[in-house]
């Protein structure tokens, strides 16, 4: 309306004249007036076609991201939503193999870079870039992610476009650590029951995080300790030392930590509910093969505390007369109990020697007995004849053979 009345003024070049008809005066009085409601409308309303167009964007973009985060949910493999460098959503297997489980909200708008260790920034920008001006193809990049422990792990990263109505803002990201594809590929995980496995382990497991708080522990801690794994989780294992060996098992943990070690394997007294200690052997490596950089901590306590008191009762024996005669003899002097598999009580310290087993491994042991180290033909016939003896109240000498530790024979 508005560009025919301005067409019917500029034909007639005038906007009023009284030498013209009347019919002309009332054609350009029409014309100025329609080209005043023609502005009038327009503003009134142009707000709520704006309001419209605005609400139908923001649909159309909700319902865009919906689909997007749909993809991603359904996907097995850890998956994120990213718009730019920001995550919108991730996935539950995202959020579980970075340890971040029911921790969404927290991710949600997070800056990629979050979770992407510092020397991998550049090469994430530039991976970024080089995606969105090429928004067809499928790019992949290797960069070091950070797990909510505090370690790096390599770890190859891939993106998709989401082209939704044309448009590709939204992006899917894909990831799989290096060890989880070399563990796949050697392992079929579903075919194992890890959780029961690690529980039946008489030895302790343990994994400690950067900040030096234990993160698991399997039950054999329960079984050595008395304390329960809940209310031990996120203490530090400092805080279940002996005094008196405390600063060497902090600075043992710290040198891990902090990449100045990679393994480490020392001795420590573990104090349990009741106030007891246990003495321990902790081996622990760091999970991380980067030196210089901040890792998480794996290993294990064994208890040590029959070798400790055979240790404690060798070295008092050995203040004794008798001992150091026995200590100088070169061969193997020992003190067993009559039963069916001679216990030993007494090992001199030759029997290294001899057998080619420590004198602590063979003390009031139930795996490796004087009647095992008998060879086994041998057994019956020298049993019977020591009984003999010992109902006869006399004493014996016999020859025999022996197997040592790397089964050997020997006489």
């Amino acid at each position: 309306m508005v560009m025919l009345s301005t067409i019917t003024a500029l034909i007639f070049s005038v906007w009023w004249d009284s030498s013209a008809s009347f019919a002309i005066h009332i054609a350009l009085i029409a014309a100025v007036f329609a080209v005043l409601l023609s502005v009038i409308l327009i503003i009134s309303l142009y707000p709520g076609f704006r309001g419209r167009y605005r609400l139908d964007s923001e649909n159309t973009t909700r319902s865009d991201q919906n689909w997007a985060n749909d993809v991603s949910m359904r996907l097995s493999t850890p998956s994120a939503v990213i718009d730019g460098f920001n995550i919108i959503f991730a996935n539950k297997a995202f959020l579980r193999e970075l340890g971040m489980t029911g921790m969404r909200d927290l991710v949600t708008q997070m800056p990629l870079t979050n979770i992407v260790h510092p020397s991998s920034h550049a090469a994430l920008t530039n991976f970024i870039s080089q995606h969105d001006s090429h928004a067809e193809s499928r790019q992949t990049l290797t960069v070091r992610l950070l797990y909510v422990d505090g370690t790096t792990v390599p770890a190859h990263i891939s993106l998709s476009p989401l082209d939704v109505h044309g448009q590709s803002n939204l992006s899917l990201l894909q990831f799989t650590s290096t060890s989880q594809v070399q563990h796949e590929t050697e392992l079929e995980p579903e075919k194992f029951n890890f959780p029961l496995l690690l529980n039946n382990i008489n030895q302790i497991i343990f994994l400690i995080n950067v900040e030096q708080e234990i993160i698991y522990l399997n039950m054999a801690w329960e079984s050595l300790t008395d304390y329960r794994t809940s209310e031990t989780i996120n203490k530090t294992l400092t805080n279940f030392i002996h005094p008196e060996d405390f600063l060497l098992v902090e600075s043992r943990i710290n040198a891990l930590i902090q990449g100045k070690r990679q393994h480490v394997q020392t001795e420590a007294r573990l104090i349990a509910k009741n106030g007891s200690s246990r003495w321990v052997e902790m081996r622990a490596s760091r999970t991380s093969a980067h030196k210089g950089e901040r890792s998480s901590i794996v290993g294990t306590l064994t208890d040590i505390s029959h070798i400790k008191q055979i240790e404690a009762a060798q070295k008092q024996n050995r203040h004794s007369p008798l001992d150091m005669i026995i200590t100088n003899v070169s061969c193997l002097v020992y003190r067993c109990k009559n039963d069916r598999n001679w216990t030993f009580e007494y090992v001199s310290d030759s029997c290294l020697e001899v057998t080619e087993y420590q004198s602590y491994e063979l003390i009031n042991s139930n795996t490796v007995t004087y009647m095992q180290l008998v060879y086994p033909e041998d057994r019956e016939r020298i049993w019977e004849h020591v009984q003999e003896q010992i109902a006869k109240q006399r004493r014996f000498q016999m020859i025999y053979r022996i197997l040592t530790r790397s089964n050997k024979t020997a006489g």
